[in-house]
């Protein structure tokens, strides 16, 4: 009887757990969940910080992709300025030196780190590159795994 008891309470909390967490799942066509990250500064950084369709860009400074496609964001967002505000998630654990990585490739995109992998796992990040389209209203408009393919991200861009 007592391990029946048991099963059934932790049976009851991971029911819970699922049902209580199902609103910080992100999904194309629904509210993008808030972000659990800091910028390199320390500071805690949300969605609210930046405006318009904005662009959430997970990334390792393992992975050549992720860093080559980040100086492509960089570029288009200074050809069009304005258009598309830019978030770099790294989700490398806390033993990287971040900002030798960040000096190293010369970032100068927004950076915030998810050293508590909340963010990547609302995110369901799998693999880097990942990223998030969301628009003005904080709804996820699409979701890329892999490289962003070319044309949708210069049509992001351009408009």
């Amino acid at each position: 009887m007592g391990q029946t008891i048991f099963k059934l309470i932790c049976i009851s909390a991971v029911i819970f757990g699922l049902v209580s967490c199902k609103e910080e799942i992100a999904q194309v066509g629904r509210a993008a969940p808030e972000i659990a990250a800091y910028d390199m500064s320390g500071q805690e950084a949300k969605l609210a910080d930046w405006q318009g369709v904005r662009l959430l860009t997970f990334w390792s400074s393992s992975c050549g992709v992720c860093m080559a496609e980040l100086k492509e964001l960089e570029n288009l967002a200074a050809a069009y300025p304005n258009k598309v505000a830019l978030i770099a998630v790294n989700i490398d654990n806390e033993q990287v030196d971040l900002q030798t990585v960040i000096h190293k490739y010369r970032l100068n995109l927004p950076i915030v780190r998810d050293q508590l992998k909340i963010t990547g796992e609302r995110y369901r990040v799998v693999g880097t590159p990942t990223s998030f389209v969301i628009d003005p209203q904080g709804i996820i408009m699409t979701k890329f795994e892999g490289l962003i393919p070319k044309a949708q991200l210069h049509t992001l861009f351009q408009g």
